[in-house]
């Protein structure tokens, strides 16, 4: 089960390991609606790694603040591998090494994706991964533990660097 308890602690190893790493971090987030951001930020010191956070919870805000067409939008859905990689180019306006996106269905089967579907994606430094999940649970759980997976994903998306001496 996945609690605030939790989420705090993996929050809290993100910061550290980018912290450590002399790496900043910013997130575009729909479903969770800025929860990672909250978390990162309730580390002291968060402005150190974190970057900035753009919370695009309808098609109309990934479309007006993140330029992402309406037309592309419909042709490829607002939960989508291509959304993902959207948002996180999208994201280049900050000046950040990750870029960390999420999307996904916390709520009643919206494009013909059933509840609990979330894509999550990072871009650390150019190296892109992209998941796919299928969480159980209310909506409330969705949330935490699409946060939850995209800590885990985060801190696996910096393994490849090597820490300054």
């Amino acid at each position: 089960m996945v609690d605030y308890e939790s989420l705090n602690f993996l929050a809290n190893e993100v910061f550290t390991t980018f912290f450590n790493l002399k790496i900043t971090l910013g997130t575009a987030e729909s479903m969770t609606g800025g929860l990672i951001g909250h978390l990162i930020t309730n580390q002291d010191g968060a402005s150190s790694v974190f970057g900035g956070s753009i919370v695009v919870y309808t098609a109309a805000a990934k479309s007006q603040v993140l330029k992402i067409p309406m037309e592309f939008i419909h042709r490829e859905g607002t939960v989508s591998k291509k959304m993902i990689e959207r948002m996180m180019s999208q994201m280049k306006i900050y000046p950040v090494d990750v870029v960390l996106a999420v999307s996904g269905i916390a709520g009643k089967e919206i494009e013909g994706l059933e509840r609990g579907t979330v894509i999550i994606g990072t871009d650390c430094l150019g190296i892109i991964t992209i998941n796919k999940f299928l969480f159980t649970g209310t909506r409330e759980e969705i949330k935490m533990k699409a946060a939850e997976a995209s800590f885990k994903m985060l801190i696996k998306s910096v393994e490849h660097l090597e820490k300054p001496p």
